[in-house]
């Protein structure tokens, strides 16, 4: 438990809303059978309840287990897509390395300020097509946060 309270917030934040989902789905779908008599919608909001759970028990294994890997740097440049469901953001670290990863247009980066990924550890093997690349690593990007923007180091 101790892991899971100095985990990263953007974790965290998935793991309790993730429960969040599945709990009021449950809700809805009690709610809907005690009013209209519905079984189908209790039992499909049943359904989507324990989904949910299963999929906030993996959260939970990567994140007590640590098996996340972070990427921290400068967004440097944003590249969308057209006709895609993602965009194109390259990384900037403090070293100089350059790095591109596929984000889904619903995220809110910004050129010029830093920020920490957070991706699945996985076994990740390239087709050499983007499109594909970007389908089969979708499930394993996990949140980010904002460090801030960045600013140069100005002491001599």
């Amino acid at each position: 438990m101790e892991k899971i309270k100095n985990a990263p917030a953007p974790l965290k934040r998935k793991l309790f809303f993730t429960c969040i989902i599945g709990i009021l789905c449950l809700l809805i779908g009690i709610a809907m059978f005690l009013l209209v008599g519905d079984r189908i919608m209790l039992f499909l909001s049943l359904a989507v309840c324990v989904l949910s759970f299963g999929k906030a028990a993996g959260y939970h294994r990567i994140i007590s287990g640590e098996k996340y890997e972070t990427v921290e740097g400068t967004c440097v440049a944003v590249l969308p897509k057209p006709l895609r469901r993602y965009r194109k953001i390259k990384i900037m670290d403090d070293k100089g390395n350059e790095s591109s990863m596929l984000l889904g247009k619903q995220s809110k980066v910004k050129i010029g300020y830093r920020y920490r990924f957070y991706f699945k550890e996985t076994q990740h093997i390239s087709l050499g097509s983007e499109y594909l690349d970007s389908a089969m690593s979708s499930d394993s990007f996990l949140g980010y946060e904002e460090l801030g923007e960045y600013a140069a180091d100005t002491t001599e």
